[in-house]
């Protein structure tokens, strides 16, 4: 968690309050920044399934951004989905990206130097995971050491892309799971529900985007799972996240 804590330092956010407008909207998709909300994954899968995330329509300056996705869909996580630590898939087999190589859907953060916080989590309580991703630009302007974001991203037809998830599924199989072998439930119908997702302005105040695709589903194109309502809303915001790192 002491990544976690030097980037909340990093951005202030004593300063932080909540915005009363909203700049852009952002999306969920599978492989691409406009790529199909469902997508059928299989055992071992190549090239790997991804989520994009992405914004369109932003047209002020930002200093940092956060998304937070919900993973889940009926009953418990089942082991092909779960990538934390203490899960069958475990940590080495998801990577979450800040960075894009697409030129139709460039990254948010342009060129400048970032910190990122990235995290895949579970909580056993509600059978849920959650999948984290926290972008700042801390101090980029030499001359005054204050921050001053990125102003390359401000056209407001561009689709920038946040970030993405890629899930090797090398062990993800269909069935039950075979201990130490295979991760079951590959099947099973999955939602990946956007549940947060905020940007700092250069004053340090916190504007929340708005929502274009807010869920993207795995082997589910009947939507069985009942996504967005397989998962709790969660709203962890820069302020709270200061106060839970005190």
């Amino acid at each position: 968690m002491k990544v976690t804590r030097f980037l909340v330092t990093l951005l202030f956010l004593g300063a932080a309050s909540t915005s009363a407008f909203a700049q852009g909207a952002v999306s969920l998709n599978w492989d691409t920044c406009t790529g199909p909300i469902n997508k059928s994954v299989t055992a071992a899968m190549v090239p790997s399934p991804v989520i994009d995330i992405s914004v369109l329509g932003q047209s002020l300056v930002h200093q940092a951004y956060q998304v937070q996705i919900s993973v889940g869909g009926n009953g418990p996580l089942r082991d092909a989905w779960r990538f934390d630590p203490a899960g069958c898939q475990s940590t080495p087999y998801y990577t979450i990206d800040h960075l894009s190589l697409a030129k139709a859907c460039p990254s948010f953060q342009g060129t400048l130097a970032s910190v990122q916080v990235k995290d895949f989590s579970y909580d056993a309580l509600s059978g849920k995971a959650r999948i984290s991703l926290y972008n700042a630009y801390p101090n980029n302007n030499p001359a005054t050491g204050a921050p001053q974001g990125n102003p390359a991203a401000i056209t407001s037809t561009q689709r920038y892309f946040l970030g993405s998830v890629t899930f090797n599924m090398l062990y993800g199989v269909a069935g039950p799971t075979d201990p130490g072998l295979t991760c079951g439930g590959l099947e099973v119908g999955t939602c990946f529900h956007l549940t947060n997702q905020v940007w700092l302005d250069l004053a340090g105040n916190e504007v929340p985007w708005a929502v274009a695709s807010e869920f993207v589903t795995s082997n589910d194109p009947n939507n069985l799972s009942h996504c967005p309502g397989a998962t709790p809303t969660q709203s962890t915001t820069w302020g709270s996240l200061k106060n839970q790192y005190r």
